[in-house]
């Protein structure tokens, strides 16, 4: 019931005073933090008067925690459009067809969160809110630096689909690991990927190159894959060329 509330949350007309200080909400609390992110910024960003805010959630911190559990909504849809992991066969899955089925998801994975995570340009659509997008990644990478408690309801539920969703690749990948063994491959899976998320402004400026841009995507997804498949052990011929 509640998956199917947000979900009529989330295409409301944007008129809905609610709905429009929410999704500003996520994207000064993804720049700015809780501390640095200001009220009348927040409505004006929204374009309502900010006495609406305590009018929907009580305050900042009640905004706050509406934004997040939001963002967790829509970080757990984003799971839901991969393919989905085959299952592990055996002690360790060794069928050719099984492991590329797992490639292919991995690579789905990774495709996926580097797109959320590059700057929106002005050549795309306007119906893609990709400047969203990438707040609510931010916004949930934070927010796990120093949780709230009022909150960790939200990060627990936007975290566990994206890591079960990797743990589901790894168990036919390297089903040879142990629970421990399984945990330290995805989070440094998921390291990388959190990595590029922040710095990929700093380092381009560093390696005195232009920012990565969308035509940079199918180059990005071919490094993280081949870099990550070669540290899984898993042989050359199973990574297949990005095609988009």
């Amino acid at each position: 019931m509640t998956d199917i509330k947000d979900s009529q949350e989330m295409s409301l007309p944007t008129t809905n005073s609610r709905l429009l200080l929410l999704k500003a909400a996520i994207r000064i609390f993804a720049e700015k933090g809780f501390e640095g992110a200001g009220i009348r910024e927040i409505a004006d960003v929204a374009g309502v008067n900010s006495s609406l805010i305590s009018f929907h959630f009580g305050g900042k911190a009640g905004l706050h925690a509406a934004s997040l559990h939001l963002a967790a909504r829509m970080a757990k849809q984003t799971t839901k459009t991969l393919p989905v992991p085959p299952l592990a066969v055996g002690p360790f899955a060794v069928k050719s067809a099984v492991l590329r089925q797992a490639v292919t998801a991995l690579r789905a994975y990774i495709r996926e969160f580097i797109r959320m995570s590059l700057r929106p340009n002005s050549s795309l659509p306007t119906e893609q809110d990709r400047g969203l997008e990438r707040a609510v990644l931010v916004l949930i990478a934070k927010s796990m630096i120093n949780p709230p408690e009022e909150s960790m309801g939200s990060l627990l539920e936007a975290i566990q689909p994206h890591i079960d969703y990797l743990n589901r690749c790894l168990r036919v990948l390297r089903s040879d690991l142990d629970h421990d063994g399984m945990v330290r491959m995805g989070m440094s899976i998921h390291a990388q990927l959190l990595f590029f998320l922040f710095h990929q402004d700093v380092l381009a400026r560093i390696l005195n190159e232009p920012p990565c841009h969308e035509d940079d995507l199918p180059r990005l997804v071919a490094h993280f894959i081949k870099f990550n498949l070669n540290g899984l052990g898993i042989p050359d011929q199973f990574l297949e060329s990005e095609s988009t």
